[in-house]
């Protein structure tokens, strides 16, 4: 049985949180507020903390780690530079784990024109999130305790994503949405957590995504079809965040085949195709 805690167990934490619980192993989540802790233990079988990484002193934050073999880190950084980050991995140092796992994004990479994109692809962010999450990487991998960066495509499931967003009427394409957008279903990027913390050897750096990127525009009207919906509107580029419109434009079609040939790692979810044609659901 091994000890590991999730740092902000939100939609994925909670999720990883359940499939360590589900196999036996001893598992701690947090969230800022106690009583969002306590929600998600309850619903997963986890322990709850209360914890907010950009509050809590050095000694308190290494006791909350101390006796957790593996931590791993969903939780958004907390400032721009990594500096919140250089202070966890210091704890984790302090607190004897052996391993950090951190869900960073492929919001680090350069914008990619429609080509595949691999890990070894230029990192050059072009919107503050992903600056900011290249920083906490770098931060993290300073540190002594190894750390996996696992970087995410889009992640959707149950009640997040076009899917859920279409049916509510909420989505807008983004610009003429003719950019490729890879993306991941949260129950395969959880499987990748637990793989990149239970591998003896892994590499430094993984991209998590499924198998199947496309356009915004092929998804969503293709989505509204089987749904019985219109096309949904656009939404000119111009008249969008910046920090939105980066994500849009940047035209990245994510491999993931380290993943597959380093951890076995499969996706259940390999294409919103099959999501579409029945094979699966998304409710």
């Amino acid at each position: 049985m091994t000890a590991w805690l999730v740092l902000g167990a939100g939609y994925t934490g909670a999720r990883v949180a359940s499939l360590l619980h589900q196999r036996g192993d001893a598992v701690t989540v947090t969230r800022r507020r106690g009583d969002d802790a306590a929600e998600v233990a309850a619903a997963t079988g986890a322990r709850a903390l209360a914890l907010e990484l950009a509050a809590i002193d050095d000694d308190r934050l290494a006791a909350a780690l101390a006796g957790h073999e593996v931590v791993v880190v969903t939780a958004p950084p907390p400032a721009p530079d990594g500096a919140v980050e250089a202070r966890l991995a210091a704890a984790a140092a302090r607190a004897g784990a052996r391993r950090l796992v951190y869900v960073s994004s492929t919001g680090v990479y350069a914008p990619a024109g429609g080509a595949w994109v691999d890990e070894d692809y230029p990192t050059r962010p072009v919107t503050a999130a992903g600056r900011a999450r290249l920083a906490a990487e770098r931060a993290l991998a300073a540190g002594r305790v190894p750390c996996v960066h696992l970087r995410a495509a889009g992640i959707h499931g149950p009640g997040r994503g076009v899917i859920a967003r279409l049916r509510a009427g909420t989505y807008r394409l983004i610009g003429p949405g003719d950019t490729h957008v890879s993306r991941v279903h949260v129950d395969d990027l959880a499987a990748a957590i637990v793989l990149a913390g239970d591998a003896a050897a892994p590499a430094p750096v993984y991209n998590v995504a499924d198998d199947d990127p496309c356009t915004s525009r092929e998804l969503a009207t293709a989505a509204a079809a089987a749904l019985g919906l219109p096309p949904p509107p656009s939404v000119p580029l111009d008249l969008v965040d910046p920090e939105v419109a980066g994500m849009f434009t940047a035209d990245r079609r994510i491999d993931n085949r380290r993943l597959k040939r380093d951890l076995g790692w499969e996706p259940r979810f390999p294409s919103w195709r099959t999501v579409l044609a029945g094979e699966t659901t998304w409710a």
